[in-house]
């Protein structure tokens, strides 16, 4: 298999030939690779199955505030990503657009963390619109990535906290469900084929039927100090598929190569079986990560991701 084909077989929750994996590091932990092995491409390295591309979107100049800076994808920028797309397909890669924060996370930067969630509170229809008006600008940039022909459109919004939501269901459901639907309606207009991968730090367990009746076909990051990985397999793993799973903080931080190699196996032994899988740590992984630790995940993957 491809690593295009190991990927979508294993987001349709059917076993490819391995579970795919991938990892994100951070700038500071680049500089370790580069330090360790020396030039060269971390993903190609460690032979990764996801690749990102990224739309091509102005800085917004200091003087205009942030929230009225709205950049919106140019055709000539969808078509510079679906070139770059085109051309990791041919080498048989997966694709994921890059990250864009969410309807949540973006009112939280206009209005502040406070703001956000007194706001449905104190002024109901000053939130609307503002939440209305991001929508649509996360519209144009989720739908963007689908056109140009990505396999996996990266939305998402950070619910969670590590014990639980950071407001109730209900709360939700009222104010952003229907704008999430908004948006995963729109990436399936501007690109049928598209899967979409929902990102939320945290704990989200309550929120996971939501996002299936939604239509979200990858939960990404399943950040595993905050939620019970077999739990979620369990009880909806035949509906919707997961990407992360690996404790940063519990397992790449905090341990030694050998039990770093065993919280692996762990979780892909939860995990794997059926598809379903994208092997990863449940962030970008900053420079407290040990890099015998970004060995030992990849060894572990490799060793303990076969089927049959």
């Amino acid at each position: 298999m491809t690593s295009r084909e190991r990927v979508l077989t294993t987001i349709a929750r059917r076993e490819p030939d391995r579970v795919p994996y991938n990892l994100r590091p951070s700038h500071e932990l680049l500089l370790q690779f580069r330090a360790h092995v020396g030039e060269g491409d971390f993903a190609d390295h460690f032979g990764h199955d996801v690749r990102y591309v990224s739309l091509a979107l102005p800085e917004r100049p200091a003087h205009v505030p942030e929230d009225q800076w709205t950049p919106t994808p140019t055709p000539a920028d969808i078509a510079a990503t679906a070139v770059a797309t085109a051309r990791l397909h041919g080498r048989g890669l997966a694709v994921c657009g890059a990250y864009a924060c969410g309807v949540f996370e973006q009112a939280k930067a206009w209005l502040g963390d406070e703001g956000a969630l007194v706001a449905p509170f104190e002024d109901p229809a000053g939130l609307a619109r503002t939440l209305d008006r991001i929508t649509e600008w996360k519209a144009s940039i989720y739908g963007a990535y689908a056109e140009a022909g990505v396999d996996i459109v990266w939305m998402g919004d950070d619910l969670g906290s590590q014990r639980s939501l950071v407001m109730s269901p209900e709360h939700y459901r009222q104010w952003y469900r229907p704008r999430h639907q908004e948006l995963v309606e729109h990436i399936r207009w501007r690109g049928p084929s598209a899967q979409i991968a929902f990102h939320c730090c945290g704990h989200v367990t309550p929120l996971i039927p939501d996002l299936i009746e939604m239509g979200i076909d990858v939960l990404e990051a399943v950040q595993a100090e905050a939620m019970d990985i077999a739990q979620l397999k369990r009880e909806f793993g035949r509906d919707i598929s997961f990407w992360g799973g690996v404790g940063a903080q519990s397992i790449l931080a905090r341990t030694e190569p050998d039990e770093v190699m065993a919280g692996v196996r762990d979780a892909l032994a939860i995990m794997a079986p059926g598809g379903g899988y994208i092997a990863a740590p449940c962030h970008t992984l900053t420079d407290e990560v040990p890099w015998a630790s970004v060995i030992a995940f990849h060894e572990a993957v490799v060793r303990f991701g076969g089927y049959g």
